[in-house]
């Protein structure tokens, strides 16, 4: 039993090493392409928010977090969820442990991952997590991201990050696997707000405003890294945002 947990926190050890290091070496051999040009300055105007993407499609955000604020992501709490939360910290990213119950109805922490994210935003800090329910249908945003977006009266913004050059695997989310030498898009939408006073059917039209905002950002992310093609000042915001980051 001993030498299997041995050989389970080495292959966790080394799998995330490998997948830390493909993201730098995507993100150091692609040319960005940021949506809205000042990608860096809107999302900054919004902290603390909360960071909504798609399940499998979250490979390439990592590389937003600027360092100038706290972030924290939502990370289930099973062996495989072990893998993205050492990465995650490779980027200077923590992890909240839990999720939502599923398809099979069963407790994952999503009680105590809902009060840890709603307390780090009360602090100042980024909350990023995936809108879709695992188990469910993909790329239907459930009423978690929405509830945190009322309890803690921070706006939802989706984000998108998409390559020209990619990999889907056979998986529930179709966790795609970015790859290197490509164009990088990353595409934000505008923020979603959620009032304290939101009633049920509201909360309903909030959910569908989030899911048709990432599907939005999700598609205008992979037709920018597909084309290529940025204006002059989406260049130099790019540039920009790189001596930011430095």
């Amino acid at each position: 039993m001993q030498r299997y947990f041995q050989k389970s926190r080495l292959l966790t050890t080394v799998t995330a090493g490998v997948a830390t290091a493909l993201i730098r070496t995507v993100k150091a051999t692609s040319r960005t392409i940021h949506e809205p040009p000042n990608l860096i300055d809107h999302l900054r105007a919004q902290v603390p928010f909360i960071m909504a993407m798609w399940h499998g499609q979250f490979m390439m955000l990592s590389e937003l977090n600027t360092r100038e604020y706290k972030v924290s992501a939502m990370v289930a709490r099973h062996g495989d969820a072990e893998v993205m939360a050492r990465v995650l910290r490779h980027f200077g990213i923590s992890s909240i442990r839990g999720a939502g119950a599923g398809k099979r109805k069963k407790n994952r922490g999503g009680v105590y991952a809902l009060r840890a994210a709603h307390h780090a935003l009360e602090n100042g800090t980024i909350v990023a997590m995936t809108a879709d329910i695992p188990g469910f249908k993909q790329r239907t945003a459930g009423e978690g991201i929405v509830t945190l977006a009322r309890l803690s009266g921070r706006p939802i913004i989706p984000v998108a990050a998409a390559t020209s050059r990619y990999v889907v695997l056979n998986t529930w989310s179709r966790m795609t696997v970015n790859l290197p030498f490509s164009t990088l898009a990353v595409v934000a939408g505008d923020p979603i707000f959620v009032p304290a006073d939101t009633s049920d059917a509201e909360i309903e039209s909030a959910r569908q405003d989030v899911e048709r905002s990432l599907n939005a950002v999700t598609a205008r992310a992979y037709d920018l890294a597909k084309s290529g093609k940025a204006s002059t000042r989406q260049r130099e915001s790019g540039s920009a945002a790189e001596r930011y980051r430095q």
